[in-house]
């Protein structure tokens, strides 16, 4: 191989890698024009469609009379979905208040059933106890004659049965057992005895449940302390009259008759839960067939005469927003493809082989928006505030590679202020002070770069993202490695 002839990467001058993104970073720095582009083609094909909709003349006899039809089977659509909305709401309200009072109701007698003294009953182990009254009002038949007092010992009886298992009574007798009233039903009753013939004999028998003896006999005893106060009530009501227990006692046995009465709380319970179930199953029943006449009404189209103006011009600005975006997008791209910009520091290494001292901000990444200035920020790309410190590194980096070096060349095709600006500024720098810091044009472009070239000790190739092309910096080291030189490295304006 000449000496001179220069080497790249593999692949590098054959053919050219696509850095997909790099691609894309350009399209988003590209963003408002592509942008602009669609918005414009949107327009453009919009105004477009609505001329031929003006040019397309009168509508026909037969597409006047499908549109009618159709439209009237729209509007019935739209009332049946009206209706059925209404429906369900009407529905739905009744079915909640329903639910409300079900749950209720079903609480309620949950709680009975785990509070009540009559539910947890062992009905073949309870506690009776019982209280034999009779009650004498004095009334006589009169022999001989043909009309008849009325007899009172019935009414008195009822007035007893009514006090003994209601009102203040239960109230007293639920306290002395420290339950609620309410858990005490079923659990006293008061029956009256009846003579051959159907008449009241004035026997009463009064009776206390319970699943221990105490409790029973509490519940007797209390009811038993409020006969005087219902005697005085009965006898203001009906007639005067006198009471008497004839007999008291306490038993434990079985109770068939009580078992009957928890069946029927149980059942009460299994009922209230059987409608919830049936009123919850009814609430989805009407959830799902609202959702279904929705997905119909929705499914609906409106009918357009003339095919839908609206819905074309619709059409046709959408297609023309993307085409325009794609066109935009295809112009950004060849441009991409065809400028061979060199796009980053890293890039001109990779592409080039040539080494890289650092980089610095170029004009337009200090001057850039804030939507490129944050796609600047995620390239990595410096913003201008670490220069100075990136001066005297790639200071250093030069006085280490080439310590022997006096004469220091910056060349490259930048603009001559830009190149003599770098080289003042790394001439300013503490590892530079002493050397010579010149700058030249590219040698592509002025002649008399070539005797600078020749006669410096070390040459420092600058490019700027916005100006350089790949191909420029790979001719310009051609020519440098013919006239003997070498490069050193590249500075990179990003």
């Amino acid at each position: 191989m000449n000496e001179n002839q220069t080497t790249y990467p593999t692949g590098a001058q054959d053919e050219e890698e696509i850095d997909l993104v790099a691609l894309m970073v350009t399209l988003l720095h590209k963003l408002k024009p592509i942008l602009l582009t669609a918005v414009v083609c949107a327009v453009i094909a919009g105004g477009l469609a609505g001329v031929k909709i003006l040019r397309g003349g009168a509508v026909s006899a037969e597409d006047q009379v499908a549109y009618e039809e159709a439209l009237a089977e729209y509007q019935q659509k739209k009332k049946d979905y009206e209706f059925a909305v209404q429906q369900y709401e009407l529905t739905a309200k009744s079915n909640e208040d329903a639910q409300s009072s079900v749950q209720e109701a079903l609480k309620q007698a949950q709680d009975y059933a785990e509070k009540s003294l009559l539910k947890n009953l062992d009905v073949y182990n309870v506690w009776t106890a019982q209280a034999d009254l009779y009650i004498d009002s004095g009334y006589k038949i009169q022999p001989g004659s043909a009309y008849q007092n009325v007899d009172p010992t019935g009414a008195l009886l009822a007035a007893y049965q009514k006090q003994l298992v209601s009102g203040d009574s239960m109230n007293a007798a639920a306290d002395a057992v420290g339950v609620d009233v309410r858990y005490l039903k079923g659990v006293v009753t008061v029956e009256l005895s009846q003579n051959d013939s159907g008449e009241y004999n004035g026997v009463m028998t009064l009776q206390a449940y319970a699943a221990d003896q105490q409790t029973a006999e509490k519940i007797l005893n209390v009811l038993l302390g409020r006969l005087d106060l219902i005697h005085d009530k009965a006898a203001a009501a009906v007639c005067s009259h006198s009471v008497r227990v004839i007999d008291q006692s306490v038993t434990q046995g079985v109770s068939t008759e009580l078992r009957a009465l928890q069946q029927t709380s149980d059942e009460d319970v299994q009922n209230l839960q059987s409608q919830l179930v049936e009123l919850q199953s009814a609430r989805q029943a009407l959830d799902d067939n609202l959702a279904s006449a929705k997905s119909t009404w929705e499914s609906a189209e409106e009918p357009a005469l003339g095919g839908g103006a609206a819905s074309s011009v619709a059409k046709y600005l959408l297609i023309g927003f993307l085409l325009g975006g794609v066109l935009a997008c295809g112009v950004v791209v060849v441009k991409f493809l065809l400028d061979g910009m060199v796009y980053s520091a890293s890039e001109l290494n990779r592409s080039t082989g040539l080494p890289v001292l650092g980089a610095l901000a170029s004009d337009r990444t200090k001057k850039a928006g804030k939507l490129d200035a944050k796609l600047y920020q995620m390239e990595g790309r410096p913003d201008g505030s670490a220069d100075a410190e990136m001066l005297c590194l790639m200071a250093q980096t030069i006085r280490s590679r080439a310590p022997e070096a006096k004469n220091i060349l910056v060349t490259g095709d930048l603009p001559a202020d830009q190149l003599e600006a770098l080289a003042a500024a790394l001439q300013a720098t503490e590892p530079l002070r002493g050397q010579s810091v010149t700058a030249a044009e590219s040698i592509l472009k002025v002649a008399a770069t070539v005797p600078h070239v020749v006669a410096a000790d070390a040459i420092v190739l600058a490019a700027d993202c916005t100006v350089t092309r790949t191909d420029a910096v790979r001719e310009q080291n051609e020519k440098i490695v013919r006239l003997g030189k070498q490069i050193l490295g590249c500075i990179v304006y990003e």
